[in-house]
């Protein structure tokens, strides 16, 4: 199924980024329609979630990004780095999603292989989301299951998107 993003006028966009106080990022960030769906849902959802089930902290600042990374000798995936241009620290619908600043990156964990990263949790389960010092890739870490994606984009839209879209 090919994705299909939300068609926002300017000022839906604008609504949203009041509701949220936030700012969508730059259409050049590859997570730009993604965020934009995400925002729009969570918004809709409202009524059955509560107004506080999803938010949006500020974005991290090109200067933090590479100082963490600098710091930690461990480059964050691209496409991770388009979503912290959005947005440092947020949760969607309660416990569909947490993603966490670099600031609060879990390092070393020990449930967890040494090269994860751990940058949130997904479906309130106890599933953590990572990424691979490695090979930059994301990673779904469950128990001793591991799946792989090439960026964060395939985990907004086949997890978050699509849960949210369902209700």
């Amino acid at each position: 199924m090919a994705y299909e993003s939300a068609n926002l006028t300017a000022e839906q966009i604008a609504e949203l980024e009041v509701y949220y106080n936030t700012k969508l990022p730059e259409q050049s960030n590859s997570l730009y329609e993604e965020i934009k769906e995400i925002l729009y849902w969570s918004k809709e959802l409202i009524s059955e979630y509560g107004d506080k089930a999803s938010w949006f902290e500020p974005s991290v600042s090109e200067e933090e990004i590479n100082g963490w990374e600098k710091s930690h000798d461990i480059v964050i995936p691209e496409s991770y780095k388009d979503w912290l241009r959005f947005t440092c620290d947020s949760q969607i619908r309660n416990t569909l999603a947490r993603f966490l600043s670099p600031n609060d990156f879990e390092l070393n964990n020990p449930g967890m292989p040494e090269d994860l990263v751990a940058i949130g949790w997904l479906i309130g389960d106890g599933e953590r989301l990572c990424f691979s010092r490695n090979s930059g890739k994301i990673v779904r870490f469950f128990g001793k299951q591991m799946d792989e994606y090439d960026d964060f984009s395939m985990i907004l839209k086949q997890t978050i998107i699509r849960k949210l879209r369902r209700r």
